[in-house]
């Protein structure tokens, strides 16, 4: 099997924050939220470089910048910043590009010429030599 990500290339999910997600008044959800999305695209990058969805080791530096609420559109990329004979570290960024306002209409939401960082972090990964299918 191919490779189909490079060290530093990105995969990108986008979504949006549903009312069933919400954990707080006001529509606001839970920064664990957040952190499941960066599981995702974490176990993207990883079948796309090895060919195995990995274990996850750890979550390094994270940092929720900016609440997010139901009804926004949100970014998660990821992307290898270092592999090892095993371990592979993950950069991740959450960024908003679709904001709900509420105002003048419940409905009303602005699309973000310039995205908003809402989260950042760094996961660490752990691949089995016997289990990476991927080559060059």
């Amino acid at each position: 099997m191919k490779r189909t990500i490079r060290v530093g290339e990105k995969a990108a999910l986008r979504i949006r924050v549903s009312e069933k997600d919400v954990h707080y008044a006001g529509g606001l959800v839970n920064g664990a939220y957040v952190l499941g999305l960066f599981g995702d695209v974490g176990t993207e990058v990883l079948v796309r470089y090895d060919g195995d969805e990995g274990l996850l080791a750890a979550y390094n530096g994270v940092e929720l910048k900016a609440p997010v609420q139901a009804g926004d559109f949100l970014e998660i990329t990821g992307w290898i910043s270092r592999a090892g004979n095993t371990s592979r570290t993950i950069g991740l960024e959450a960024h908003r590009y679709i904001r709900v306002t509420g105002e003048p209409y419940q409905s009303s939401a602005d699309y973000l010429a310039e995205p908003e960082l809402v989260a950042s972090a760094e996961m660490v990964s752990v691949v089995r030599k016997e289990r990476q299918r991927c080559i060059d």
